[in-house]
């Protein structure tokens, strides 16, 4: 296996190994939400849940539960979600539209924008009604492509300078413009770290994962380190793991990539290394006919495996054409439970597309359209967002529920993993260099919870 790893921060990152204390004691559990969740980016949801003037969302992290609005003047905020007198949760629904929000105690009522709007009896408040101090508490947003992002910190960097160079890196993929096809969410019997960890590695994959090694190359990845935690990992596509015989034909899934592209995979008989090649030249050909702009792509992007980690626990999996949003979540008094979300995001044909590539093909008017209207057109009309799907771990472990065969067979581990870190013939996690990402995130751990 050969892992390149680029390193763009001060940090050698070296590895140094760690007791399994922080996925098992509340001390250290407890000690995250005041130094690590309290103090820096959280992502909350996408800013589709909150596209008009009234939407609103609720997001849930750990014992708090932060209220996502978008206001009339077109602004995105965020609020605590706790009615300011006697401290009811104000928004029980998950989203929706509202222009003012009702506590269903007392009925104090605040206007989208966090101000009170109305207080019953008001004459009986003996102490006055100080009504700007009494405004729902405001909680730092930010949006970055598409992604709502808070921080209940009071002076926390700006969010631009939190993610750095990610922010260059994945500004081909535009988030933005993708609508939810799925959202799950499953509750996990392990702590949340112990997802971090198991997507931060491809050490495991050869062993739970046996269909990767017929459609990618997980010996020679490629890793990113950044400052703040973050990290990058690209896994060359459309190919085979060359660990194993090179099959004289294409595998199933490759033979499925290439038939959803026109191509015969009878011609690639004795070619399979040709593959890659040949689906990054096919996408650049037909792209537009299909719907999608791939001009701001480089070839690699268009045929492999991407993924990014962004601090604290956000791990975003991703093409072109769709995105994964895969996020633990602490649980509020378990340090040995978490909640994990995956969202689906998919980017639609763009008819504009379609129809300028048919036009220049058959040479009429408006071919000079093909490339430049996708960033104008909605593609979107029409779609219904999916609710969410909340689960139990045996739901996925009985057949009943699946995330894809992959996270699948994550979370059939994961549970165990948690178990064993409870035994007394368990220690410390053992690294090795291929773990590099795994390292990189728990320094960036370790130094916030050392402030």
């Amino acid at each position: 296996m050969t892992q390149n790893i680029n390193n763009h921060t001060d940090d050698p990152c070296t590895i140094k190994n760690f007791t399994k204390e922080r996925y098992i004691e509340r001390s250290h559990f407890e000690k995250e939400w005041e130094r690590v969740w309290s103090e820096t980016w959280i992502l909350a949801g996408l800013e589709k849940d909150v596209a008009n003037p009234g939407d609103y969302f609720v997001f849930d992290i750990g014992p708090e539960s932060i209220l996502i609005t978008r206001s009339e003047d077109g602004s995105v905020q965020a609020f605590y979600n706790v009615c300011q007198h006697r401290g009811n949760k104000l928004v029980q629904q998950e989203r929706g539209n509202a222009d003012s929000f009702r506590c269903a105690y007392h009925a104090w009522t605040y206007n989208g924008d966090g101000s009170i709007r109305s207080i019953p009896d008001r004459h009986k408040f003996s102490l006055g009604l100080p009504c700007e101090k009494l405004s729902l508490k405001g909680v730092q947003s930010d949006i970055w492509n598409g992604l709502v992002f808070v921080s209940m910190s009071d002076n926390p960097e700006p969010l631009a300078d939190f993610l750095g160079p990610v922010v260059d890196a994945l500004a081909p993929y535009r988030f933005d413009k993708m609508v939810i096809t799925e959202d799950q969410t499953v509750e996990h019997n392990c702590n949340w770290k112990t997802i971090i960890d198991n997507f931060s590695e491809l050490y495991h994959v050869d062993y739970i994962h046996p269909q990767h090694q017929r459609f990618v190359d997980c010996c020679n990845d490629t890793v990113e380190l950044f400052r703040n935690g973050h990290t990058g990992l690209a896994v060359q596509g459309a190919t085979v793991n060359p660990r194993y015989p090179i099959p004289d034909e294409p595998t199933d899934l490759l033979t499925e990539q290439l038939k959803s592209l026109g191509l015969d995979p009878s011609d690639y008989r004795g070619r399979v290394p040709e593959i890659r090649r040949a689906v990054q030249m096919r996408k650049r050909e037909v792209g537009a006919a299909m719907g999608f702009n791939y001009s701001a792509f480089n070839d690699d992007q268009l045929s492999d495996v991407w993924q990014y980690n962004l601090f604290p626990n956000v791990i975003l999996s991703f093409a072109p054409e769709y995105c994964w949003i895969l996020r633990p979540r602490p649980h509020p008094t378990d340090p040995e439970k978490c909640y994990f979300d995956k969202i689906t995001l998919t980017l639609m044909p763009d008819p504009a597309l379609i129809e300028a590539a048919d036009a220049q093909k058959a040479g009429r008017p408006g071919s000079q359209l093909l490339g430049t209207k996708s960033e104008e057109t909605s593609t979107d009309n029409g779609y219904k967002r999916p609710e969410r799907d909340v689960f139990g771990h045996d739901a996925i472990l009985n057949g009943e529920k699946t995330m894809t065969i992959t996270i699948d067979q994550d979370i059939h581990l994961l549970g165990g993993v948690q178990s064993g870190m409870r035994s007394k013939g368990f220690d410390q996690v053992w690294l090795n260099d291929d773990e590099m990402r795994i390292q990189h995130f728990h320094d960036a751990l370790d130094r916030l919870m050392a402030n």
